[in-house]
């Protein structure tokens, strides 16, 4: 059993033999990621033509709540979900999510967003803006237990498993939507695969950077939180997550996030 308790503010434990999450005593069980669902976006493709493809993956708990708020959470177009990434490998790749991008909030040209957090583990988020196969951003976000990471709009986004140890995050986003899975997945992956040798591109994609981006994880004062303080504890001021919702009025939190400063890391050739 994993508790969860003190980077979540609920009181969960994770069932790791049996992949059930225990949330105020009640068993929640989880959609399931499995490698026949990631296919088409697996970068080893000799290894993928020898595995299982049963294989599971990870595992999603989508609309996880105290029962005192789920009204609150409904009411406010909301969602808090956690998803559990053991540590694993594709092949040469490391274990990674789908990979998936926000449809546009209707009446708008704004996409929808989403905030994560690092309960467990440390992740690599892998973060694109792209123009059919032309790459218009690319940058990494690497980010451990505790570190919140927004989703810009006009962004798809993949999680990246790096470590040796299961990796747990939590996010809210907007309840009335469904993430899009169809971009990424005709470009067979992200711009990028995450190996344990190197990194590599896509060459699927018309990318012409030579260097890799990395980015700090955002801060909680943009956020209005402590630096510990669980994203699950904003609902209790949901007006603080009216970014996800209408994203469309929030250009300004948008705007200082993109205006972060960045490090570039050569890419082996």
């Amino acid at each position: 059993m994993i508790d969860l308790k003190e980077q979540t503010g609920l009181d969960i434990v994770y069932d790791v033999q049996n992949n059930v999450m225990i949330v105020e005593g009640r068993k929640m069980q989880p959609t399931v990621r499995r490698l026949k669902d990631m296919a088409d976006v697996i970068f080893d493709r000799k290894w993928l033509g020898k595995a299982d493809t049963e294989q599971k993956l990870y595992y999603m708990f989508r609309d996880v709540s105290r029962e005192e708020d789920a009204h609150e959470i409904e009411k406010s177009n909301l969602r808090y979900d956690i998803t559990v990434i053991p540590a694993g490998a594709l092949g040469h790749e490391f274990v990674k999510t789908a990979g998936h991008s926000h449809p546009i909030v209707p009446n708008t040209n704004v996409t929808y967003t989403e905030l994560y957090e690092v309960v467990k583990g440390e992740g690599l988020y892998l973060l694109q803006k792209t123009d059919g196969k032309k790459v218009r951003d690319v940058y990494f976000i690497k980010a451990k237990k505790g570190d919140k990471i927004i989703i810009p709009p006009g962004y798809a986004h993949i999680t990246i498993n790096t470590q040796d140890d299961i990796l747990v995050m939590s996010n809210w986003v907007a309840r009335d939507f469904k993430s899009v899975y169809g971009g990424i997945k005709e470009l067979k992956g992200g711009v990028y695969f995450v190996t344990a040798e190197k990194t590599l591109k896509n060459p699927v994609y018309h990318n012409m950077l030579n260097v890799i981006k990395f980015k700090k994880p955002d801060k909680c004062v943009l956020l209005g939180l402590r630096r510990n303080e669980p994203i699950y504890n904003m609902i209790r001021n949901p007006y603080r997550l009216k970014f996800l919702t209408e994203p469309e009025n929030h250009k300004r939190l948008f705007s200082h996030i993109m205006d972060k400063p960045f490090e570039e890391v050569p890419l082996d050739q």
